[in-house]
């Protein structure tokens, strides 16, 4: 696993009138800081594709559908640099994703209707100097193949 990363089962409360789970508490050792929470789509046969933040810590949460979450760590100094981490998400069962900064990502729309995914980001979006970094799908930055013909950006 790329360092820094954490993949966390979430905790699933049912009952005969629903179901409720916490995707993330400020009390989880995971938690840094509280940014924005946004929701983004994702639709099917679409990649959303490979970018990174030098000081945001992504937090992903599947709310529908599934998507493959792929990561790769190009940060100087790492212990893991040059590795790659495939996650699937899915609402199905409910998981958190912790994304470090620094660590490059995108994911793609696996099922058959649109992926949603959460993002609790610990940083808030700064609309004239953006922390987020892109690099093309069929940049040879990314050693991931599965995505170099893929339609997306």
């Amino acid at each position: 696993m790329i360092n820094g990363v954490v993949l966390k089962d979430l905790v699933v409360h049912q009952d005969e009138r629903g179901a409720l789970f916490e995707i993330l508490r400020n009390d989880y050792p995971e938690f840094k800081a509280f940014g924005q929470t946004y929701i983004t789509i994702c639709k099917p046969g679409w990649v959303k594709g490979w970018h990174y933040h030098l000081q945001q810590q992504d937090y992903f949460c599947a709310l529908r559908g599934k998507a493959k979450i792929v990561l790769f760590d190009r940060r100087a100094g790492s212990a893991t640099k040059n590795e790659i981490n495939e996650f699937e998400l899915s609402s199905e069962k409910p998981q958190a994703l912790v994304i470090p900064e620094g660590v490059v990502h995108g994911f793609e729309c696996l099922s058959a209707d649109e992926a949603w995914i959460m993002n609790v980001p610990n940083q808030l979006y700064n609309y004239k100097q953006p922390d987020e970094h892109r690099i093309t799908l069929d940049s040879k930055e990314v050693p991931y193949e599965p995505w170099q013909d893929k339609k997306g950006w």
